[in-house]
């Protein structure tokens, strides 16, 4: 077996499949730990790699949540993948993490603050940040039947509906007009935000 992280950890070429895959990934000589890949909040995968570009994959992690009955997150699947220097995973390592109900109940609201920020931070680097500080200051601050509330942070704590809902049907001219504002990707505003937090 001829795995990628043997060319700078050639310490780690007698040891068994099952000592090698008990190493620590993150302490291996020359493993540059990738940019992790995340789906509507959710961590799907992360990569480790042998150079800063990140184009020669050494192991690769990815995760997928176990659920209960009832659909709540009970605990995470991670499956760990060795590649050989021909690109084939040849060592698979299989790991649950189960959860308690707090640590469930942390990750989920972890998960829908990371949609708002991917929001955000698409804005910036899409060049409509003032469109999305405005979105996110009016549902900061949406008042309705006198009452002001944050739909933001109702949604990131509690997983409230009530965001998507007032994005659906929003009818307030000058929002509606930011919602409708054409993306470089030729979807809308509202379709971009409505996608992550549906």
């Amino acid at each position: 077996m001829k795995l990628k992280i043997f060319e700078q950890n050639q310490h780690l070429k007698d040891l068994t499949p099952f000592e090698l895959m008990a190493k620590d990934i993150t302490i291996l000589n020359g493993i540059v730990k990738g940019e992790p890949t995340y789906e509507k909040g959710r961590k799907t995968s992360t990569g480790y790699y042998l150079d800063k570009e990140q184009t020669n994959l050494a192991i690769e992690k990815t995760f997928s949540d176990e659920l209960d009955e009832n659909g709540f997150l009970k605990g995470l699947n991670i499956l760990i993948k060795w590649f050989d220097i021909y690109g084939n995973p040849v060592l698979v390592k299989r790991v649950y993490v189960p959860l308690s109900v707090s640590e469930s109940a942390e990750i989920i609201i972890k998960r829908r603050k990371r949609m708002i920020d991917y929001l955000k931070e698409s804005g910036l680097r899409l060049g409509v940040k003032e469109y999305i500080d405005s979105l996110f200051n009016y549902y900061s601050n949406y008042q309705q039947s006198g009452i002001t509330r944050n739909l933001l942070n109702s949604f990131i704590e509690n997983g409230s509906d009530e965001l998507q809902q007032a994005v659906t049907n929003e009818n307030n001219q000058e929002i509606t007009g930011i919602l409708n504002h054409i993306l470089p990707n030729g979807t809308t505003v509202k379709d971009s935000l409505l996608d992550q937090i549906s």
